[in-house]
């Protein structure tokens, strides 16, 4: 074999290790793509029911607080979780118009900074909704209840209701990414569908690293 076959040998074995490489990474690629756009539909599902169910609450809330107008008492506890439930579902209708602009096919970065402004704003919304827990301890008041209650009942209920206000400000200051290291928080942080959305951020930062490694970039 003389050192022409030598050369040709090496060239058509270049060729053929270049086309696996290519075809290695549209392999991965696909993969990747697929397992991003799966969590993806998989999230805009969850935010499709969020927006249902939060519609229909929202009808009884609001329903709950015109019917028992007669008692501001129930009418005002029932009506200010009414506007907070009326925030998450805006929220949740607003994550899904920013996932209709989602196209990782044609822009993965841009795809990563919509998904992380959808992520944040799900976890905002999420600590938002915390701080209504102190109204549910506040609907069942009535006039005659304020007017002949005594000492004992309103220092054992102001106890209750002020341990809410502060458990449920407590949560909203704990519960947000700079804590993500804490186990619960995480937790938290990964629930209402948040695990999907930084599954599908993995996985397109997966093919921008295999990219930037195939190019030589790293």
């Amino acid at each position: 074999m003389n050192e022409l076959d030598i050369k040709q040998l090496w060239q058509a074995y270049d060729a053929k290790l270049e086309r696996s490489l290519q075809l290695n990474e549209k392999i991965i690629k696909e993969i990747q793509t697929q397992k991003a756009e799966n969590n993806i539909s998989s999230f805009r599902r969850s935010q499709i029911t969020g927006v249902v169910v939060g519609l229909l609450w929202v009808l009884l809330l609001v329903f709950l607080t015109i019917a028992g107008a007669q008692n501001i008492y129930f009418s005002g506890s029932m009506g200010i979780i009414a506007l907070f439930n009326i925030l998450a579902v805006a929220t949740y209708i607003r994550h899904l118009a920013l996932l209709d602009q989602v196209n990782i096919a044609d822009n993965i970065t841009g795809a990563q900074q919509k998904l992380a402004t959808i992520q944040v704003s799900l976890n905002n919304v999420s600590r938002i909704m915390i701080l209504q827990a102190p109204f549910w301890c506040t609907f069942w008041y009535s006039q005659q209840l304020v007017d002949h209650a005594g000492l004992t009942f309103w220092l054992i209920n102001l106890a209750v209701v002020s341990c809410f206000i502060i458990l449920s400000v407590y949560l909203y200051q704990k519960l947000s990414y700079k804590n993500i290291h804490i186990k619960w928080v995480k937790a938290f942080v990964e629930s209402f569908g948040g695990k999907k959305l930084s599954s599908a951020m993995e996985f397109l930062h997966d093919i921008e690293a295999y990219k930037a490694e195939s190019s030589g970039e790293i």
